[in-house]
């Protein structure tokens, strides 16, 4: 009887043990098994995700960092964020209106109307902030001008302009009227930039610093206004011809192939995953600003958007509807670089995702394979 009992007690034991291994294991390595898979249905070099929870953040890769190199990627590792550097820019613009240094429905022409280049933007006289800010503006998008990169390529290091870089749209066809459709566009942001630095008399990274990365511990965000990032690690393009760089963007002196400072507020931002995921989480909870500025961030623009997923636009945020659930985000690319972030907020969670290529699948976006990793959480 004895042996029978301690039998029972030892089997119990051995299923209780089983049971609370598998209900307390992290999910890290289905995560990165999960990371895996994209990795191998897509070919690219590696990838990197982070999820930041109201109690902890998990950061996971898989790939690598320098495929030729063979060097492993870790979420430690910083990567161009693109468009999702508009985040940032916004953020800025909504805490000078909550000062009342500016209104959203303010026309343009009251800041800018007085210089010399303003009345060649298009629909320069019928734009507001609003507009730049939710990409209704139909104001074109100055990097789609080949011109832009061919300057990049002849001359690496060059310092661009908020003048120059709209002097490529200067007497353009507006994309459709001012406020009478959607059609995204960098040059919203570039303005916006320039806005900033008047409104505040300081260059707008010494504003960003001050204003957002300071205050929320963004250690690991770097201004995207030099060749050399702290911790950068090579983008794969395959858009060479496109962007006239090589495929390996980060050079072998650490140097990237060009200055992304020409990218400014249309980006303008490399970081690490986890400060990316922290950061969304921030931004799309609307603590920088207040609750007001926070609706207006995520009301839709009203027009039917180019984007993936049927997703609206707020104020730098994609707006994704599906399943009776709301969730907002950007994505972005930049030569060598693409990148996610989308934050839920009926679950307080955030999650980034970035690749060191700026190659994707065609007929899958970044969001379909964030909902694919939420079902693992």
């Amino acid at each position: 009887m004895k042996n029978i009992m301690r039998i029972l007690f030892i089997s119990f034991l051995s299923i209780l043990f089983f049971v609370n291994c598998g209900h307390n294991n992290p999910p890290e390595d289905k995560l990165k098994s999960e990371l895996d898979k994209i990795r191998q249905e897509l070919n690219i070099p590696g990838i990197n995700l982070a999820i930041v929870t109201p109690d902890k953040k998990i950061a996971v890769s898989a790939g690598y960092s320098d495929k030729e190199k063979k060097e492993i990627m870790t979420p430690e590792d910083v990567m161009f964020s693109g468009s999702t550097g508009k985040t940032f820019c916004a953020a800025i613009i909504l805490q000078l209106i909550d000062e009342g240094n500016l209104g959203v429905d303010d026309y343009l022409s009251q800041y800018f109307g007085k210089e010399e280049w303003f009345d060649k933007i298009p629909n320069a006289h019928e734009v507001t902030i609003r507009m730049l800010l939710n990409h209704t503006s139909g104001i074109p998008r100055y990097i789609f001008d080949d011109s832009v990169w061919k300057t990049a390529k002849e001359n690496p290091d060059k310092t661009w302009t908020g003048v120059e870089r709209l002097s490529y749209i200067f007497n353009a066809k507006p994309v459709h009227e001012a406020g009478k459709g959607w059609s995204y566009s960098d040059t919203n942001y570039i303005i916006l930039g320039m806005l900033i630095e008047k409104l505040t008399g300081n260059d707008y990274y010494t504003e960003l610093s001050h204003r957002i990365l300071k205050p929320y511990e963004l250690t690991n965000t770097y201004p995207g206004n030099s060749r050399e990032i702290p911790g950068l690690v090579t983008g794969y393009t395959g858009y060479s011809e496109v962007f006239f760089v090589p495929e390996k963007v980060l050079l072998d002196n650490r140097k990237l192939a060009f200055n992304p400072q020409m990218e400014f507020t249309g980006g303008g931002i490399a970081c690490t995953v986890v400060d990316l995921a922290k950061w969304g989480r921030i931004y799309y909870s609307g603590k920088p600003f207040s609750e007001k500025s926070l609706q207006m961030l995520k009301t839709d623009s009203g027009f039917k958007t180019s984007l993936p997923d049927d997703a609206g636009y707020g104020f730098a945020s994609f707006i994704w509807s599906e399943n009776n659930q709301v969730s907002y985000g950007h994505t972005g690319m930049f030569p060598g670089y693409v990148t996610i972030v989308e934050y839920m907020p009926t679950s307080d969670i955030c999650l980034a995702m970035q690749w060191n290529t700026d190659q994707k699948n065609p007929e899958k976006s970044l969001h379909q394979y964030l909902n694919k990793i939420k079902l693992l959480l």
